[in-house]
């Protein structure tokens, strides 16, 4: 099979610093790749050129344009290669615009998303166009059942082009490291004292303000624990500062900023436990069942998608907002040493649901099934 990617196009795809949609996209590739497909990824860069990483093809399309007019500079050039290169599939992430390019080619033509409403989607005329729009795809991949659900209503659609795909983790990337571990936290001087770590945006809606208060209430009764915080502020390729990320600074906590990929799972294996307070649209929470993978225990709100994927088998969730709450709960489980390594054996097991290979073989099973019905 050949199959097309086709995603955000603010960064390279391989931005070291990027997000879950940019990583989505390359795992999906690899491993499709290594199944012996013909597999290209298109990234908007500075310069145009063709590169070959890890079996599939890294097709960078120079774009100078910036906002939202960059997006269709990118699919416009997108589209003029696709018709000089025939492709089987074209899998688009989180860009349903492109249907609008390519609705005509004579491709399987798929989107998975992990964000389904935009302010302006709302209102007449943009909420039909859109709606319109995501009803000329074959299929539509939310990445939780959540995101399904309140998706398939928002837009009112049926599901019987919709199915979930969940976003994975490369397990072997993300696993147990003690070494890598301790080895950061030497170099942070953390020492022995238990870590609390959230990795992802520092960011009102991902409830940074929640974990920091909830850090101060908890220092007060653990004065030991320490707090570090990685991730841009604000969005992805922000390197400034923000008012919040001062405050992490101002409460002790350690802010490192964007973490490039490679640092990823040395970090995570620095933690004792791993925080996710996200306040609202949590539609899966890749960070989340990355931690998991490197055997950590996780604390997140019962908000969105976070507890489908974390389940309180392999976790525990508090109430979205509740900081006092969220304390109380890293508390007990910084305390309770059998409930502790229990819900950390859990956690690896549970991350294994959501390997790459899974994705990609659920996503096979869809596109299989509907080439045999094209063909009838």
């Amino acid at each position: 099979m050949k199959i097309a990617h086709v995603g955000p196009c603010k960064r390279p795809i391989l931005f070291n610093c990027g997000g879950a949609i940019e990583r989505r996209i390359v795992e999906m590739a690899k491993v499709q790749a290594r199944k012996g497909n013909d597999v290209v990824i298109y990234s908007a860069e500075t310069t145009d050129g063709d590169t070959f990483y890890h079996g599939y093809h890294l097709h960078a399309l120079k774009c100078i344009c910036s906002g939202r007019l960059r997006k269709f500079e990118f699919l416009g050039r997108v589209a003029s290669d696709l018709r000089r290169n025939a492709v089987d599939i074209i899998h688009f992430h989180s860009m349903p615009e492109g249907i609008w390019f390519l609705r005509d080619y004579d491709a399987l033509k798929i989107l998975s998303y992990d964000f389904f409403r935009s302010r302006s989607w709302r209102y007449f005329p943009f909420y039909g166009l859109y709606r319109w729009t995501l009803q000329q795809f074959d299929w539509l991949f939310p990445v939780s059942e959540f995101c399904l659900e309140e998706s398939a209503q928002f837009w009112k659609l049926t599901m019987d082009h919709m199915r979930v795909l969940h976003n994975g983790v490369n397990l072997e990337q993300f696993r147990p490291d003690n070494t890598a571990g301790n080895a950061l936290r030497d170099r942070f001087g953390l020492g022995s004292n238990p870590v609390i770590l959230y990795i992802g945006r520092v960011c009102e809606q991902k409830g940074t303000d929640v974990l920091i208060d909830a850090y101060i209430r908890l220092k007060q009764r653990m004065p030991q624990v320490r707090f570090v915080v990685a991730g841009p502020a604000e969005q992805f390729g922000n390197e400034g500062s923000s008012p919040m990320v001062e405050c992490i600074r101002a409460v002790g906590g350690l802010y490192l900023g964007a973490i490039e990929e490679s640092e990823l799972a040395a970090l995570y294996n620095l933690a004792t436990v791993f925080v996710m307070a996200t306040r609202r649209d949590e539609m899966f929470g890749m960070a989340a069942i990355e931690a998991q993978a490197c055997g950590k225990l996780v604390v997140c709100s019962r908000q969105g998608g976070l507890p489908e994927v974390i389940p309180e088998t392999s976790g525990i969730h508090f109430a979205v907002g509740n900081s006092k709450e969220l304390a109380t709960t890293l508390e007990r489980v910084l305390t309770d040493q059998t409930l502790y390594d229990l819900l950390s054996k859990a956690a690896r097991e549970n991350a294994t649901r959501f390997s790459w290979d899974a994705v990609v073989r659920e996503l096979e099973e869809v596109c299989s099934e509907e080439s045999r019905l094209r063909k009838l």
